[in-house]
């Protein structure tokens, strides 16, 4: 979809503060099927940053405070926003970006898009992947911060995507055991607590700590104060390094290459199959046979 012309044409009205083409560009992926979209893998890739959790835990200003944090260090800094979509009608608020203005003023080089899930499963809209892959291209950016829309402990698509999954939790959001069911636990490299001012804070700090097995896994921040944010950053830089250094980075890449592979033919059978006019009392084996020769007979790359 997008020729090494193209972007260049991008990255050179963006480096004089034009973000006008690069939003468009996001606009076209985001209204694309997945099946349709063909990125090509960065030269250059920059450290891609899930932050996820439940709804309430303050993971809009926790995410201000980053874009703060990461812009006045001398960091290019990319933000992906996901608001939930309407069941009823589809639409969506895209509120999160207003909840950050205060951190963007006076930051000109930070890009920031919201995005509806538009009924996508997993806490991150469908064209997530494809749009954090085209902003990783440009080369404008040296990290990119995803914020889901409020996760459950089986909301896991965000692992997906991010090179690192931030998990934000707050005080007082259940018992000790909650801390170690499966899910979001289990995927999440390091966990904040945010709101670490309220009762319960170091408990809650404590039982992450025994769960994850690292005493460098866990945060403690005050994000409507910026308290703890630095430390979380100097902590990201390290992460990305590591990633780097020791190869688990093109691991996982290539890992995850292959899973998204499977997640866009998913996809695109998913696709044929709505728009087929099945037999309701075929077999459920004759069904599916339907649909795989439909999907097969239309994949025509």
């Amino acid at each position: 979809m997008f020729e090494s012309d193209e972007i260049d044409a991008l990255v050179a009205k963006a480096r004089h503060g034009y973000w006008a083409p690069l939003a468009r560009a996001v606009t076209v992926v985001e209204n694309s099927p997945p099946w349709e979209v063909s990125i090509p893998r960065a030269a250059q890739p920059c450290h891609i940053v899930g932050i996820t959790g439940p709804p309430g835990a303050g993971k809009s200003t926790l995410t201000g405070r980053l874009i703060e944090s990461f812009a006045d260090d001398g960091q290019r800094v990319a933000v992906l926003a996901i608001d939930p979509s309407s069941p009823l009608t589809g639409g969506a608020v895209l509120g999160d970006r207003v909840r950050m203005e205060t951190y963007l003023n006076g930051r000109p080089g930070v890009f920031v898009r919201s995005l509806a899930s538009r009924g996508s499963h997993g806490a991150v809209a469908g064209s997530t992947r494809n749009i954090a892959r085209l902003l990783e291209l440009s080369g404008l950016f040296d990290i990119v911060l995803i914020e889901t829309v409020g996760a459950g402990q089986t909301e896991v698509a965000i692992v997906e995507v991010a090179d690192t999954v931030l998990l934000v939790t707050v005080p007082g959001l259940g018992d000790a055991v909650q801390t170690i069911k499966a899910g979001l636990m289990e995927v999440a490299d390091a966990f904040i607590v945010n709101m670490a001012d309220r009762p319960g804070a170091a408990e809650t700090a404590r039982h992450l700590r025994l769960a994850a097995g690292r005493v460098d896994a866990v945060y403690k921040t005050v994000a409507t104060e910026g308290t703890g944010i630095d430390k979380l950053r100097d902590g990201l830089y390290g992460r990305w390094r590591s990633l780097r250094d020791d190869g688990r980075l093109e691991a996982r890449r290539l890992e995850k290459w292959g899973s998204d592979a499977a997640l866009v033919a998913e996809a695109f059978v998913a696709d044929c199959a709505g728009s087929m006019a099945l037999d309701p009392h075929a077999t459920m084996q004759h069904s599916v046979d339907q649909i795989l020769k439909e999907a097969s007979s239309r994949w025509t790359r």
